[in-house]
């Protein structure tokens, strides 16, 4: 198999990406040689060939039409021969940045971890970054937040979620990430907070419609005033951003008139 392909599934597990795998594990005797070779197909593209391009282009065709429910068996018939192939799954895993580790960052941590997410938190302050303070986390980073995220892999994250305890690191951490694939990038504080690092960014050459990705200040209006009640609003936010949804109470959507 093409160490391209191990490469790519690597890269698209790290990227929480989903994808499908078809592996070739029986073929005619006289096509032996090609059993083990491997399709990744994700997002509109494949890696990988399996015995040739127009085998490949039939098996990545067949698996538009199909829904995937569990790994399974399947077989096709090409040039006079019978395969069988495995087909399986990568699945799409959300996963969450935390910059800050403060009070609020507990709770959201928590509750993302509940609802599936898998969490990595920074701090450069040992004493906040810690696995202890943060057991639901997948991964604690405690560096500063210029070299963390440096270290990072950005892309790989679907939420970003910025709440250091200053200005200064408002800006060093959105400055990383504004331009992230990341569908929910948010920030916390007040108007007059945000309003500063949003003209800080703008004056260092960002352009606007980056900066307009920005939901900030946090979080849906709930009303929230303890830490647990911000991380809901958080929460609560990320998840309608990753459904599409308006966030319309249900009474009002299903209300008989």
């Amino acid at each position: 198999m093409s160490v391209d392909v191990f490469a790519q599934l690597q890269k698209l597990a790290e990227e929480a990406r989903a994808a499908d795998i078809v592996t070739l594990v029986g073929a005619p005797p006289e096509q032996a040689e090609f059993v083990g070779q491997m399709v990744l197909v994700a997002d509109g593209q494949s890696w990988g060939e399996i015995v040739n391009a127009s085998f490949t282009a039939d098996i990545v065709n067949s698996l538009a039409g199909m829904a995937w429910k569990k790994p399974a068996a399947i077989t096709r018939d090409f040039a006079g021969g019978t395969y069988r192939l495995f087909w399986d799954k990568l699945s799409r895993r959300q996963s969450a940045l935390v910059l800050g580790a403060g009070h609020i960052s507990q709770p959201l941590t928590l509750l993302l971890a509940m609802i599936g997410y898998t969490v990595t938190v920074v701090d450069d302050r040992p004493d906040f970054a810690n696995t202890v303070r943060f057991p639901q986390a997948q991964a604690v980073v405690c560096q500063n937040f210029d070299r963390a995220l440096e270290e990072l892999n950005l892309a790989s994250f679907g939420a970003i979620i910025v709440v250091t305890r200053g200005h200064r690191s408002d800006v060093e951490c959105l400055r990383a990430v504004i331009t992230q694939p990341a569908a929910y990038v948010g920030m916390i504080g007040s108007q007059g907070r945000v309003r500063g690092v949003i003209n800080s960014l703008l004056e260092e050459g960002f352009a606007r419609e980056s900066l307009d990705r920005l939901r900030a200040p946090i979080g849906l209006d709930i009303g929230a005033q303890t830490p647990e009640e911000i991380a809901l609003s958080i929460a609560a936010e990320i998840v309608a951003v990753d459904r599409g949804a308006n966030c319309r109470p249900l009474s009002d959507k299903w209300r008989c008139k």
